[in-house]
Protein backbone atom coordinates (compact mmCIF):
# COMPACT_ATOMS: atom_id res chain seq x y z
CA UNK A 1 0.00 0.00 0.00
CA UNK A 2 1.20 3.42 -0.92
CA UNK A 3 1.83 5.93 1.75
CA UNK A 4 -0.04 9.37 1.33
CA UNK A 5 1.93 12.12 1.19
CA UNK A 6 1.30 15.06 3.15
CA UNK A 7 3.94 17.39 2.65
CA UNK A 8 5.10 19.29 -1.03
CA UNK A 9 8.18 20.55 -1.88
CA UNK A 10 8.62 23.66 -4.03
CA UNK A 11 8.64 22.98 -7.55
CA UNK A 12 12.49 22.76 -9.16
CA UNK A 13 10.78 25.14 -11.91
CA UNK A 14 8.61 27.85 -11.92
CA UNK A 15 5.10 26.88 -12.53
CA UNK A 16 4.27 30.45 -14.16
CA UNK A 17 5.95 33.61 -15.01
CA UNK A 18 5.23 36.93 -16.35
CA UNK A 19 7.47 40.26 -16.83
CA UNK A 20 8.05 40.94 -13.04
CA UNK A 21 7.25 38.06 -11.23
CA UNK A 22 8.03 34.00 -11.22
CA UNK A 23 5.80 32.01 -9.28
CA UNK A 24 5.72 28.56 -8.15
CA UNK A 25 1.87 26.19 -7.80
CA UNK A 26 1.79 23.56 -5.10
CA UNK A 27 -0.33 20.55 -5.27
CA UNK A 28 -2.44 18.78 -6.82
CA UNK A 29 -3.72 19.57 -3.48
CA UNK A 30 -6.42 16.90 -1.61
CA UNK A 31 -8.48 20.27 -1.17
CA UNK A 32 -10.03 20.21 -4.72
CA UNK A 33 -11.61 23.47 -4.05
CA UNK A 34 -8.33 25.31 -3.32
CA UNK A 35 -4.55 26.73 -4.79
CA UNK A 36 -1.69 27.45 -2.99
CA UNK A 37 0.94 29.75 -4.58
CA UNK A 38 4.70 30.71 -3.69
CA UNK A 39 5.47 34.04 -5.59
CA UNK A 40 8.80 35.84 -6.30
CA UNK A 41 7.91 39.16 -7.44
CA UNK A 42 10.87 41.70 -9.04
CA UNK A 43 8.80 44.41 -9.85
CA UNK A 44 4.59 43.20 -9.53
CA UNK A 45 1.98 41.53 -11.98
CA UNK A 46 2.11 43.14 -15.20
CA UNK A 47 -1.51 43.28 -15.76
CA UNK A 48 -4.28 44.24 -13.64
CA UNK A 49 -7.06 41.94 -13.64
CA UNK A 50 -10.70 41.16 -12.55
CA UNK A 51 -11.87 37.81 -11.00
CA UNK A 52 -15.01 35.94 -11.98
CA UNK A 53 -15.47 33.92 -9.13
CA UNK A 54 -12.14 33.39 -7.04
CA UNK A 55 -10.91 34.99 -3.95
CA UNK A 56 -7.15 35.38 -3.91
CA UNK A 57 -5.63 36.24 -0.43
CA UNK A 58 -1.82 36.85 -0.45
CA UNK A 59 1.06 37.09 2.79
CA UNK A 60 3.93 38.94 2.33
CA UNK A 61 6.83 36.94 3.53
CA UNK A 62 9.42 39.67 2.67
CA UNK A 63 10.14 42.63 0.93
CA UNK A 64 8.38 45.88 0.24
CA UNK A 65 5.23 47.03 -2.41
CA UNK A 66 2.03 47.97 -2.40
CA UNK A 67 -1.55 46.63 -4.22
CA UNK A 68 -3.73 48.73 -5.96
CA UNK A 69 -7.48 47.12 -5.47
CA UNK A 70 -10.45 48.69 -6.50
CA UNK A 71 -8.48 52.17 -7.52
CA UNK A 72 -6.97 52.46 -4.20
CA UNK A 73 -3.23 51.78 -2.94
CA UNK A 74 -2.29 49.80 -0.24
CA UNK A 75 1.20 49.97 1.33
CA UNK A 76 2.43 46.25 2.37
CA UNK A 77 5.32 45.00 4.12
CA UNK A 78 6.68 41.39 5.66
CA UNK A 79 3.75 40.00 7.97
CA UNK A 80 0.86 41.56 6.36
CA UNK A 81 -2.39 39.58 4.98
CA UNK A 82 -4.26 41.19 1.54
CA UNK A 83 -7.70 39.58 0.00
CA UNK A 84 -8.96 40.24 -3.17
CA UNK A 85 -12.36 39.40 -3.65
CA UNK A 86 -14.26 38.42 -6.86
CA UNK A 87 -15.19 41.12 -9.94
CA UNK A 88 -12.46 43.60 -7.67
CA UNK A 89 -9.63 45.09 -10.29
CA UNK A 90 -6.60 44.55 -9.22
CA UNK A 91 -2.58 44.61 -9.20
CA UNK A 92 0.75 44.49 -6.90
CA UNK A 93 4.20 46.23 -7.39
CA UNK A 94 7.35 45.82 -5.61
CA UNK A 95 9.88 43.41 -4.80
CA UNK A 96 8.09 41.09 -2.68
CA UNK A 97 8.36 37.34 -2.01
CA UNK A 98 4.28 36.49 -1.35
CA UNK A 99 2.57 33.20 -0.90
CA UNK A 100 -1.44 33.08 -1.95
CA UNK A 101 -4.43 31.29 -1.99
CA UNK A 102 -6.79 31.25 -4.15
CA UNK A 103 -10.20 29.55 -3.39
CA UNK A 104 -12.14 27.96 -5.79
CA UNK A 105 -9.20 26.74 -8.04
CA UNK A 106 -8.27 29.06 -10.80
CA UNK A 107 -9.93 27.99 -13.75
CA UNK A 108 -9.67 29.23 -17.24
CA UNK A 109 -11.86 32.13 -18.57
CA UNK A 110 -11.66 33.11 -14.77
CA UNK A 111 -9.74 36.26 -15.14
CA UNK A 112 -10.20 39.70 -17.02
CA UNK A 113 -7.14 41.06 -18.02
CA UNK A 114 -7.94 45.04 -18.18
CA UNK A 115 -4.87 47.12 -18.30
CA UNK A 116 -1.05 47.26 -18.26
CA UNK A 117 0.46 48.45 -14.73
CA UNK A 118 2.82 50.94 -15.47
CA UNK A 119 5.05 50.00 -12.44
CA UNK A 120 5.90 46.89 -14.41
CA UNK A 121 5.43 47.51 -18.27
CA UNK A 122 6.52 50.52 -19.53
CA UNK A 123 4.20 50.74 -22.82
CA UNK A 124 4.12 53.31 -25.30
CA UNK A 125 0.79 52.86 -26.11
CA UNK A 126 -2.30 52.47 -23.90
CA UNK A 127 -4.61 49.80 -23.41
CA UNK A 128 -5.14 46.58 -22.15
CA UNK A 129 -3.71 44.05 -23.07
CA UNK A 130 -3.44 41.92 -26.49
CA UNK A 131 -7.00 40.41 -26.14
CA UNK A 132 -7.11 36.41 -26.95
CA UNK A 133 -7.25 36.01 -30.49
CA UNK A 134 -10.50 35.41 -32.42
CA UNK A 135 -10.02 31.65 -33.33
CA UNK A 136 -8.90 30.73 -29.54
CA UNK A 137 -12.21 32.29 -28.42
CA UNK A 138 -14.48 30.08 -30.83
CA UNK A 139 -12.94 27.31 -30.14
CA UNK A 140 -13.69 28.32 -26.44
CA UNK A 141 -17.27 28.84 -27.08
CA UNK A 142 -19.38 26.51 -25.97
CA UNK A 143 -23.58 26.16 -26.20
CA UNK A 144 -25.26 23.93 -23.51
CA UNK A 145 -21.97 22.32 -22.62
CA UNK A 146 -21.05 21.44 -25.99
CA UNK A 147 -18.59 23.31 -28.45
CA UNK A 148 -19.57 24.51 -31.99
CA UNK A 149 -16.08 23.52 -33.10
CA UNK A 150 -16.91 19.64 -32.30
CA UNK A 151 -19.81 19.56 -33.82
CA UNK A 152 -18.29 21.00 -37.41
CA UNK A 153 -15.63 18.76 -37.27
CA UNK A 154 -18.18 15.64 -37.07
CA UNK A 155 -20.14 17.01 -39.97
CA UNK A 156 -17.07 17.50 -41.86
CA UNK A 157 -16.05 13.73 -41.05
CA UNK A 158 -19.36 12.33 -41.86
CA UNK A 159 -19.74 14.23 -45.36
CA UNK A 160 -16.19 13.36 -46.30
CA UNK A 161 -17.16 9.02 -45.09
CA UNK A 162 -20.32 9.91 -47.07
CA UNK A 163 -18.16 11.31 -50.16
CA UNK A 164 -15.63 8.00 -50.16
CA UNK A 165 -18.50 6.05 -50.21
CA UNK A 166 -20.37 7.03 -53.38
Amino acid sequence: MKALSYTYDLPGSASFSDRGLLGYTFGPLRQKDLDFYYIESRKGHDTFMVSKKITRTYYILSGYGHFTIDNHRYDVHPGMLVEVPPKVEYSYSGRMTLIAFARPRWFSGNDRHTRWNPDVVQQESPGPPEPERWLTRIARFKIFGKSPVGAYRYLNRWRRSRDRSE
